[in-house]
């Protein structure tokens, strides 16, 4: 009895071990670690199985690993091939281990292990974006200030600049704090800058920002600009005093009372109706030889038409009427 109990619980140890083994651990496991970001990024390739696979991400101090019941979940049950543990908010200074396996079921791969310590591991990144204003002989830079800048307490900027048809020679500056003057410049001359930060302390440095090129002022346009100024204003002066001057002179010599008369009557006249009568005279023809009857016939016929009345409208002042004969004297 006590053998065959024995065998039973080696054999559940047996398929316990088979079934958790059945699933190939992630690998290429590796933390991408950029200032205070951190993600933990793996390859898993098995596609044989028909049921969703998912993966448990885990984290412990370094000097705590023996003990299952300190680590913490950054990640369960996803379905990527990363996790962002920027939310576990990782002292800076301090070492951990994580650990990452796959998931399908009632199956689970084996733990694939990577120890990582921030201020070793990670990055810095470039500060951007950089702003510049330029003036004769000069560019004054604006860097944003990092968030590194307040666990890297000795944080420093460097500062790469050269006139940008001549890159071979390049200048560098260091600064301290955000704002970084670059002075002794030529003006009028086109400059590129480019800016990283690093710490001594930690040992770090960043790349560089993409290059930003921007003029100096130029001087000869200055000393042309401040004249033009100048001119203009005692140009307008001089407008507004004989403006002044003028309306002065005006309220003096007011208009003659002759010209107000003239003023106040209409420039345009009335339209007026105007009238005449045209009357039609016939001339009677030519003598001929007729006989006496037929003479005295034609005494008898008037020789006028009934008059035609016509009006129109002019704009003279004047009513004129009379009479036209129709004749040509």
């Amino acid at each position: 009895m006590f053998l065959c109990r024995n065998l039973e619980l080696d054999l559940l140890l047996l398929l316990l071990v088979v079934v958790s083994a059945s699933l190939p651990p992630p690998c290429d496991v590796q933390m991408i670690a950029v200032n205070l970001d951190y993600i933990l990024r793996w390859d898993w390739n098995y596609t044989h199985l028909k049921i969703p696979v998912t993966f448990t991400v885990e984290y412990v101090f370094s000097d705590a690993e023996e003990d299952e019941r300190l680590y913490k979940q950054a990640c369960e049950g996803t379905t990527e091939r990363r996790c962002d543990f920027t939310h576990c908010r990782l002292p800076f200074s301090a070492s951990f281990l994580v650990r990452v396996r796959a998931e399908a079921g009632l199956q689970h791969s084996n733990w694939t292990v990577l120890n990582f310590t921030p201020d070793i591991d990670g990055k810095l990144a470039p500060p951007v974006p950089v702003k510049a204003t330029a003036d004769e002989d000069m560019l004054m830079l604006t860097i944003p200030q990092s968030v590194m800048s307040d666990v890297m307490k000795d944080l420093q900027y460097r500062v790469q600049y050269w006139e940008k048809f001549n890159p071979n020679q390049k200048g560098t500056e260091v600064y301290g704090s955000p704002h970084a003057p670059l002075r002794a410049l030529k003006s009028g001359t086109e400059y590129c800058v480019q800016v990283s930060i690093f710490s001594l302390e930690y040992n770090k440095s960043s790349n560089y920002t993409s290059p930003l090129c921007i003029y100096t002022k130029d001087r000869s346009l200055a000393w042309v600009a401040i004249p033009a100024v100048l001119c203009a204003v005692v140009l307008s002066g001089v407008l507004l005093y004989i403006g002044h001057k003028f309306r002065h002179k005006s309220e003096e010599y007011p208009t003659p009372d002759i010209f107000l008369e003239f003023s106040s009557a209409p420039l345009l006249l009335e339209a007026q109706e105007e009238c005449f009568t045209i009357a039609q005279v016939i001339m009677p023809d030519p003598v001929a030889h007729t006989p006496p009857e037929e003479e005295q016939e034609e005494e008898n016929v008037p020789d006028l038409q009934a008059p035609d009345f016509m009006c129109h409208c002019t704009n003279d002042s004047v009513q004129d009427s009379g009479f036209s004969s129709g004749l040509e004297s």
